[in-house]
């Protein structure tokens, strides 16, 4: 599997210079990267700056990739050569709703040689929750990150880091603190264990042509994946779900599936839950939808993959 990377921050936050740095750091650990650059004007003069850095570059200038850009990202990102050694950035807009795309690109079946997206949230050490009415949004962008940059972290007092740092903890944010030699090392490490992994038994596909993905390759702490996929048994007791879902461990901040339950058998429903104070929302989408695997997707840094598949694993199919 390819490393699939987000690199998210709010506007003018630092993720492209975080990138100019982290390109070089790449080559050193062997890793040849190819760059989508998403903004509302300029996406082709920032591109320019990386012709040399990248394999290739290509711009997408406009909406934000969540939404209005979608399907030209997922055009890109299907048009993708899988590689050794191959890296693919996504370096999105100021705006971009980190959630909602971590969610596309971790359901759409065409990207399943992709790892789970990691995301890196660019912080910016000035002007954290000096947004007035988008500091909800830079919030939300931090949450989601399984990694996380403070950028302009020098020139800031002391006290002013010290007090960004504990506002990122007040606001659950969990992503590991990294800067871009670190954060090449372990995408190294990520595309090193999905080429092991690659070379001996593939992950189950299910029926929709999606990957199963395997624990071995992003369930390992250090990997830090903003997502995971866990299938679900083919019928469930609607107790045994609400179970499942009201125990969801605090680091779950979005979770999303498809399920069967016993008591409606052939009829498939998309639940949605928000936090962990949200309640779970059923939607029904009959006995033919595009995806006809029962599954779990979960959104949160450093999940603890291990402990929710064994949950899973626990549940006894509906007789």
């Amino acid at each position: 599997m390819t490393p699939l990377v987000l690199i998210v921050g709010f506007l003018g936050s630092g993720k492209t210079t975080f990138l100019k740095n982290l390109m070089p750091a790449l080559a050193v650990e062997g890793l040849t990267p190819e760059l989508i650059i998403n903004d509302y004007q300029n996406a082709r003069i920032d591109a320019e700056q990386f012709s040399d850095l990248a394999a290739e570059v290509k711009a997408l200038s406009g909406d934000c990739v969540c939404c209005g850009s979608r399907d030209e990202l997922l055009e890109a990102l299907r048009e993708f050569r899988h590689e050794s050694g191959r890296v693919m950035i996504v370096e999105t807009n100021g705006t971009t709703d980190s959630a909602q795309l971590i969610e596309s690109l971790a359901l759409d079946p065409s990207l399943k040689n992709f790892s789970p997206p990691v995301q890196l949230s660019v912080i910016d050490g000035k002007r954290w929750q000096r947004r007035f009415w988008h500091n909800a949004l830079e919030r939300e962008q931090a949450r989601t990150a399984s990694h996380i940059h403070i950028s302009r972290s020098d020139s800031v007092t002391a006290e002013r880091l010290e007090t960004v740092l504990e506002s990122l903890k007040e606001c659950g944010v969990r992503g590991k603190r990294t800067d871009p030699v670190a954060f090449a090392k372990d995408l190294a490490r990520i595309s090193e264990t999905a080429e092991e992994t690659h070379g001996h038994e593939h992950p189950a596909e299910c029926a929709c042509g999606h990957h199963s993905h395997s624990q071995d390759v992003h369930g390992h702490d250090a990997h830090h994946f903003a997502s995971c996929e866990i299938p679900l048994p083919e019928i469930l007791e609607r107790k045994a779900f609400d179970a499942l879902m009201d125990d969801l461990p605090e680091e779950v901040l979005r979770a999303k599936g498809l399920v069967v339950f016993n008591d409606a058998p052939g009829e498939f429903f998309v639940f949605q839950k928000v936090g962990s104070d949200d309640e779970t929302r059923l939607f029904p989408v009959g006995r033919e939808p595009r995806v006809k695997t029962p599954l779990l997707l979960l959104i949160g840094p450093s999940l603890p993959v291990e402990a929710l598949r064994e949950r899973v694993a626990g549940l006894m199919p509906a007789r």
